[in-house]
């Protein structure tokens, strides 16, 4: 294949990733996470919109992808944290959470894992 095929796509593109740089997905996620854990008028609510502002450069399925993500998150951490209580542990660890919530968001920084735990109790 030659250049001439793909015309000015490529680099548009290119250009496109250089200015409107994403933060990388464990970054996003974090930042999303963050959103999703904001008390008041935007408690439990999407954080697609939020996010845009901040990335707008983000596709729509890219947005909902992540917005999935922290509330699934958001909601196992909640949940975690109760079982741990239901169990009998007065004040439930951080790294029982962290390895409960890190099994299946591994992407999950210590900062939410903290707000996690806060919220949850």
């Amino acid at each position: 294949m030659n250049g001439a095929q793909h015309g000015p796509v490529p680099i548009v593109s290119w250009i496109r990733r250089l200015f409107h740089r994403r933060p990388p997905d464990d970054e996003l996620l974090n930042e999303g996470l963050e959103l999703a854990m904001d008390w008041g008028e935007n408690w439990l609510s999407p954080i697609n919109a939020r996010l845009r502002k901040l990335h707008p450069h983000l596709r729509a399925e890219e947005l909902e992808a992540c917005n999935a993500a922290c509330q699934g998150a958001m909601r196992l951490g909640c949940e975690a944290v109760h079982t741990l209580l239901r169990e009998g542990s007065a004040s439930p660890s951080a790294g029982r959470l962290a390895t409960i919530v890190r099994a299946r968001y591994p992407w999950v920084n210590e900062d939410n894992l903290g707000r996690l735990l806060q919220q949850g109790v």
